[in-house]
């Protein structure tokens, strides 16, 4: 407890800045945490049914869903399933008494009979009901059907319950297996939250201390460079490596943390750095032959870390700018003179409709389109009829400036098709073995409505689709999405044809 104190008071703290809590007042919301907030709570608060969270390990979602709670301002019943990995009646009475269902149930039907109580009770007085499952990508399929089936319990075609996904990554391959389809289809609204930036890492530290009592910086922006290569920017990683590094500077006798003694920390900690110290963007690493590049790299580093706390900053920045300069032409030199890879995806391997201002093809009746929409506009690779060409290559798309992907939507509805679902996730394997793509995701709606009810709902499309492909792998800041609204109708808004077509999302690669 003393020596707690005088770690406390060398910095002249009020309280560990770096504790690995949920302490509400240490949390920091960046401009993505904001925005899964707020397309959370729409899901929620609109009754969408299925709700999906994905992110890494250790950025962030547990913080995140308790931060959502608790700025809900509707009469909510809230239960948390923290670990899924359960016998199917084990996590029936997990959640009976999670929902403070008084009873112990020996069979499946006794407990759908008093869950279905429970929520049509709920509805009378007014409360919505959310269940939110943690570490998601533990549950297996027959569990995963088992909850599906819950949300079979509605009342005048209203959803009863909300069900709340939360899980790393890895779900998202488990809900593409073909027999959890019938899952897949059910989630309206999905995020991923991506690791911080390294100027949101340093925001993230700046907050925590602040909190904490901290008058002025105490880590240099060397080290907080350092921090954020380490960390790649996941909070956990960085609450760690700033603790470790706050201790060691007591035990030395140091108030300015240094870049030196980051190092010291990770070393210890046995942390592999995740990059270069000079960032290079999406270039290939050096390889061997190269010693006099990384020779030139590592002297300059050192160069910057004498002149850390005693050089103005754009003294620093020339270094870096230098480095950076050097090394990516080296990297280009070396790259065009050796490699002999190739991309897994050519650029023939691929193939879309072109977009059409014609309408005739899409007429049919209202009844027939409602229940075909949700269609992407695609033309297999292999129009042929040569029988040999697997499936897989009739199924690819090839990407064009001039032409978009484009994926329709019923009226106040975000559902995806296995179809999308599939059309996505080929652009998903082409971004990740293509770096250089970049992509424009852009909702649409008809003029049905209020404008601003529309510019949200166009936003909630786009990233629905930009959360499932960061989910995927690919760079997130590789993906813009825009929500425009009723804007750039392709088709009259006074028919029913021309409001489905209008009601859309394009996507447009960029080189």
């Amino acid at each position: 407890m003393e020596e707690k104190n005088l770690y406390l008071s060398h910095y002249n703290f009020t309280e560990k800045p770096f504790q690995i809590t949920t302490d509400p007042k240490f949390i920091w919301l960046g401009e993505k945490h904001l925005e899964a907030l707020s397309t959370l709570k729409y899901g929620i608060v609109e009754n969408k049914g299925f709700l999906l969270l994905t992110g890494d390990v250790g950025t962030g979602k547990t913080i995140l869903i308790n931060c959502l709670v608790s700025k809900l301002d509707i009469e909510a019943i809230i239960a948390t399933i923290p670990d899924p990995d359960l016998e199917i009646l084990d996590f029936f009475n997990s959640l009976a008494d999670s929902f403070k269902i008084d009873k112990k149930f020996e069979s499946k039907g006794d407990f759908l009979v008093h869950l279905k109580d429970f929520l049509h009770k709920a509805h009378a007085e007014n409360q919505n009901v959310l269940l939110i499952i943690d570490e998601a990508q533990r549950l297996n399929h027959k569990l995963l059907e088992e909850i599906r089936l819950l949300s079979n319990i509605e009342l005048y075609n209203k959803k009863l319950i909300n069900i709340f996904f939360v899980g790393q990554n890895e779900f998202n391959d488990i809900l593409m297996q073909e027999q959890n389809r019938a899952v897949r289809q059910r989630i309206t609204l999905r995020y991923n939250i991506d690791p911080l930036t390294k100027n949101e890492t340093r925001e993230f530290i700046k907050h925590r201390l602040e909190v904490a009592g901290a008058k002025g910086n105490i880590f240099t922006a060397s080290a907080i460079h350092e921090i954020y290569l380490f960390s790649s920017g996941y909070p956990r990683l960085i609450n760690v490596i700033c603790d470790h590094a706050l201790l060691t500077g007591y035990t030395k006798g140091i108030k300015k943390i240094n870049v030196r003694i980051i190092r010291e920390c990770a070393e210890e900690l046995k942390i592999p750095v995740k990059e270069k110290k000079i960032e290079i963007s999406k270039t290939k690493s050096i390889n061997s032959d190269d010693e006099k590049g990384q020779e030139f790299s590592k002297k300059l580093n050192e160069k910057i870390d004498r002149i850390d706390e005693k050089s103005p900053q754009f003294v620093k920045m020339a270094y870096i700018i230098a480095a950076a300069l050097f090394l990516l032409i080296t990297a280009y030199l070396i790259n065009s003179l050796t490699s002999t890879t190739s991309p897994n995806w050519s650029a023939d391997e691929l193939t879309t409709r072109k977009y059409k201002d014609s309408l005739q093809q899409e007429k049919r009746s209202l009844s027939a389109e409602m229940e075909e929409a949700n269609k992407v506009e695609i033309i297999p690779a292999d129009s042929g009829n040569n029988k040999e060409k697997s499936l897989a290559d009739k199924e690819k798309f090839l990407p064009s400036p001039d032409q978009a992907i484009i994926i329709y939507f019923k009226y106040n509805s975000n559902e995806l098709t296995d179809e999308a679902f599939k059309t996505l996730h080929q652009i998903a394997e082409y971004m990740i073995h293509n770096p250089e793509a970049k992509i424009t995701i852009k909702g649409y709606t008809d003029s049905t409505g209020h404008y601003r009810y529309n510019i949200n709902v166009s936003k909630f499309r786009a990233n629905i689709i930009k959360s499932y492909l960061a989910g995927t792998g690919v760079d997130s800041s590789k993906i813009e999405s825009l929500g425009l609204g009723p804007a750039n109708p392709v088709a009259t808004n006074s028919t029913v044809e021309g409001r489905r077509a209008n009601r859309r999302v394009e996507i447009e690669f960029n080189y």
